[in-house]
């Protein structure tokens, strides 16, 4: 009994039968998301194609060998130029299909060859287990230094798929390494040999927790919108009048405790109702877009761009006096005001400054005397910063 229990065909079978489960729920996960997630499907049509290899992989013998070994390796090969095209699309960008399908080509020729014309398990496993280990290896180097992945650590989706895909390039190299070092006789995928036992339980489990990786990067995907819709405006991509007042007190605290000041910033467009009535409400929206995308490139990567209603934004500048807080606003008054060519109207914008003080009772108070100062920006003439009730043009 124990040694069926290590049979490599159970083995293959089970597995297959298993992600072919999996990849049923990663295709009920695709179409029941409440958010589109960049790559699900190509994922989905990667691990219908690993299930189907693996099937026909367990029923080696049983089958005649086009449909076990020359489509069953095309088909595991491909699954996997399948998954690594939905993480490309995941990340915001484009495989280079014609490199891999050329090898995948190659590969599935020299696979032929070595079963038909010459026949040599030896070289088909060097040949598949090569190929599989560097496509794994290269996309988990994918996931690893691509700058808008999640390191890990702070996503599970994503070092649970970077974890098992080294792991699966481990395998390959592994079983390829011994395949091309060692004579393997009679030896075939299946025999009950320890080597085929620990190679063919490990690429299947492998395999399955793939899967369940890339069904993890959609959750966390799908997760990671929702907090970002719950934080940030829709329109102009700022944070939220909620989402600031959590920064703002954030700061509060902090400077309680170190002592640094920080200071507020409150600004509108100039006139933006003319805006709006002569060019149009889309028009309008998009002005108060380019603003706030403008505001947030000149800003420093640690301060804050929220939009805090209508068309009033509001900048909080973490560790900063008033001076440089000025200085930071001269920037901003001059320069996010530009379009650049962009088809919009020429517009200006008022701002006011104000740092927060022991003396404030809480954070509405350094909002309201920033408030108060932008008020006074617009009383003196608009198109410039107002500080402490002192007006400094432009």
């Amino acid at each position: 009994m124990s040694g069926y229990a290590l049979d490599p065909r159970t083995t293959v079978l089970i597995g297959g039968i298993t992600s072919g489960l999996m990849a049923l729920v990663l295709s009920l996960l695709a179409r029941a998301t409440p958010l589109p997630v960049p790559g699900l499907w190509t994922w989905v049509g990667g691990a219908w194609l690993v299930f189907s290899a693996l099937l026909l992989v367990g029923l080696r013998d049983w089958v005649a060998h086009l449909a076990t070994v020359t489509m069953g390796n095309a088909a595991l090969i491909l699954g996997y130029i399948l998954w690594l095209a939905g993480t490309h699309r995941h990340l915001g960008q484009r495989i280079r299909w014609t490199p891999w399908l050329v090898a995948w080509a190659l590969a599935t020729a020299a696979v032929s060859w070595f079963i038909f014309v010459e026949p040599s398990f030896r070289m088909r496993v060097v040949i598949v287990a090569s190929f599989c280990a560097v496509l794994s290896a290269h996309h988990a180097l994918l996931l690893v230094r691509h700058p808008r992945a999640v390191r890990f650590g702070q996503s599970i989706g994503t070092s649970t798929t970077c974890t098992w895909l080294f792991l699966l390039s481990a395998v390959y190299g592994a079983r390829a390494l011994h395949a091309a070092w060692y004579p393997q006789g009679d030896i075939g995928l299946l025999t009950p040999d320890a080597v085929q036992i620990v190679y063919t339980g490990s690429f299947t489990i492998c395999n399955l927790m793939l899967v369940i990786g890339y069904a993890t990067m959609a959750s966390d995907h799908v997760r990671a919108c929702i907090e970002d819709q719950a934080t940030h405006d829709p329109l102009t991509g700022g944070l939220n009048r909620q989402a600031l007042m959590d920064s703002l007190e954030r700061e509060r605290a902090r400077s309680a405790r170190t002592g640094q000041p920080f200071s507020v910033a409150m600004l509108d467009v100039d006139h933006f109702k003319k805006i709006n009535d002569s060019h149009g409400h889309p028009t309008g929206d998009r002005v108060l877009v380019h603003l706030c995308r403008r505001m947030s490139a000149l800003v420093r990567p640690n301060d804050v761009v929220a939009r805090y209603g209508g068309e009033e934004f509001v900048i909080v500048m973490p560790e900063t006096t008033l001076g440089a807080a000025w200085q930071a606003g001269q920037r901003i008054l001059t320069q996010a005001v530009q379009v650049d060519g962009q088809p919009l109207p020429p517009f200006t914008i008022s701002i006011g400054l104000a740092q927060w003080s022991s003396a404030d009772n809480s954070v509405e108070t350094v909002i309201a005397r920033a408030d108060a100062a932008l008020y006074a920006a617009k009383a003196n003439g608009r198109n410039r910063v107002e500080v402490g009730g002192s007006a400094i043009s432009v």
